[in-house]
């Protein structure tokens, strides 16, 4: 447990000191009028000692000194040896009033741990005081009266002391370790300034703020902050609570942060005891970014708002924005996805069913060669069809975890070979040896497929296929001569509907290809990576030449 001292405000000291100089002064000008009117020249003479209390008491204010139990011990013994020296009945009676005074009061400041000794020294002080002057077994009584009136009057004191320090002591503790970021701010100066702009006729203080950046930078900066709690040094980042205490650097604050304050100030305008409001593109002292969730309330005394004593609540709520952005992203992401796979799905399904519609209606209308070339056009549309879903199996198993592949030898130039040539048979085929790898050929078929398509959505007119034989591993590269990427698309480019800026006149995809390519690539035990070469886009599919076995999930 801290003393009392450590707990009383210093504004309450030095008030207390500034209380006895002007009282001791009082008394003094009391003793001398007093003595003069009654010609007792002993009165006079006990000026000397007020005389030194106040002056005593001046000197602390002069040197700030904000301590008043040395002043009050100071004072104690100043009443009872000029009592001895004067030698007054009716001086040694009025005494007692101002001594207990001081005892009682001392008991306030005086740490718990000498409470005891402080008013029981204090008591006997007291008691031999009355009996030096008074004597008799009367007086004795009165003297175990006066002095049992300051023993319990400072017991009682320095109880209820303890008891305020233990309360004060919980909430401090409440205070320091709550989850939340709490601020004590003093807002007195704000206030004084928001009711200086209302009495210069500005009735809109909103619209004011609002428009006057620059007037609630300005307000901000005389917002006080007198404490912090662990959470708050925590949350900002701060080396030491220290960093936080004293006045905002406003200079740094975003518009965001600074629409924060324009509400907390309209609360005080609008004497709103309670105001919620977001911290927006506010930053940690580190430069972190930080939203979060404003509370600020300042308790109500005697009908008015207690601006010196606000508490401000910040919780940081930067995941939960940032989770809500993501999921909004993939909303619309996925109302995207299902315009787009929608639209995919349509055009080669209206195809088969205009031609089938064809087919059933011709009565023998279509000769056998049209007839059959029709057919194959309805086997390629559906052949599409199942190749969109295809992809959308591969995600789908892939993101539970389920994807199988079977892996065998395989020679890669011949899988590609055939892959490039169903698409556009005059895509070229380059190769350096014809490698066989370790792959499923029909996965191998699907991510050249893929790559390819890609190629045509994306790149330029001239595209290739390259093969080359790197002894522990087969490579194929499938390059075009379009654009490189900007640094966004190269960091996204493998994303599930991620999609680049298309070549005018192709049809939209459903963003897939490069993710199942990848995937498949990786559950073969191989990879799959963009890269320019300055001159051409390449999307190079590593597969092991080995016959180890192939890591499957």
């Amino acid at each position: 447990m801290q003393s009392g001292a450590s707990h009383m405000p210093i504004a309450i000291e030095r008030s207390l000191i500034h209380l006895v100089a002007w009282l001791s002064g009082l008394a003094a000008v009391a003793y001398v009028v007093v003595g003069w009117q009654s010609a007792e020249s002993a009165l006079v003479i006990g000026a000397i000692g007020p005389i030194l209390v106040s002056a005593v008491a001046f000197t602390f204010l002069q040197v700030r000194y904000d301590r008043v139990l040395p002043l009050l011990v100071i004072t104690a013994l100043v009443i009872v040896v000029e009592g001895w020296i004067l030698g007054l009945e009716d001086v040694a009676h009025a005494a007692i009033v101002p001594l207990a005074i001081v005892g009682i009061t001392g008991a306030f400041f005086v740490s718990n741990r000498f409470a005891v000794p402080f008013v029981g020294a204090f008591t006997l002080g007291v008691f031999f005081s009355r009996l030096h002057f008074l004597g008799g077994d009367v007086h004795y009584l009165q003297a175990t009266i006066a002095a049992g009136s300051v023993a319990f009057g400072g017991m009682l004191v320095s109880w209820i002391t303890r008891e305020f320090e233990r309360r004060e002591e919980r909430h401090h503790s409440l205070f320091q370790h709550a989850p939340v970021s709490l601020w004590k701010e003093d807002f007195s100066s704000v206030g004084t300034e928001l009711e200086a702009l209302t009495d210069r006729g500005i009735t809109d203080l909103e619209e004011y703020l609002t428009s006057n950046p620059e007037e609630v930078r300005r307000l901000a900066t005389l917002i006080r902050v007198t404490d912090v709690n662990d959470a708050a040094v925590r949350l900002t980042e701060a080396p030491n609570r220290g960093l936080l205490l004293g006045s905002f650097n406003m200079e740094t604050f975003s518009r965001g942060a600074l629409d924060s304050f324009v509400a907390q100030f309209l609360g005080i305008v609008k004497d709103t005891e309670k105001v919620s409001t977001e911290l927006k593109g506010g930053l940690t002292v580190t430069g972190r970014p930080i939203e979060a969730l404003i509370v600020w309330s300042a308790p109500r005394v005697d009908g008015v708002l207690d601006l010196s004593n606000v508490t401000v609540a910040i919780v940081d709520i930067t995941r939960q924005r940032e989770a809500e952005r993501k999921l909004q992203d993939l909303i619309r992401s996925k109302d995207q996805f299902v315009a787009t796979i929608s639209h995919e799905l349509r055009t080669p399904l209206t195809a088969v069913i205009g031609i089938a519609a064809e087919l059933r209606d011709a009565n023998g209308s279509i000769d056998e060669a049209e007839r059959h070339e029709l057919l194959g056009l309805v086997a390629d549309q559906g052949l599409e069809v199942s190749r969109i879903v295809d992809d959308l199996l591969i995600v789908a198993r892939s993101d539970a975890g389920n994807l199988i592949v079977a892996t065998r030898p395989v020679d890669l130039r011949a899988e590609a070979t055939r892959a490039a040539q169903a698409i556009d048979p005059n895509i070229t085929i380059e190769s350096s040896g014809s490698p066989v790898v370790v792959a499923d050929p029909q996965r191998v078929r699907q991510i050249v497929r893929n790559l390819i398509t890609n190629a045509q959505r994306y790149g330029g007119p001239t595209i290739r296929v390259v093969v080359v034989d790197e002894g522990a591993r087969g490579t194929l590269e499938v390059r075009d001569d379009g654009e490189q990427h900007s640094s966004s698309i190269r960091s996204e480019i493998f994303e599930p509907y991620t999609r680049a800026k298309q070549r005018t006149g192709v049809t939209a995809s459903v963003g897939l290809g490069l993710t199942v390519s990848r995937r498949l690539a990786r559950h073969m035990g191989g990879d799959l990576v963009y890269d320019h070469d300055g001159s051409e886009t390449v999307f190079s599919l590593t597969l092991a030449t080995s016959n180890r076995a192939v890591a499957v999930s």
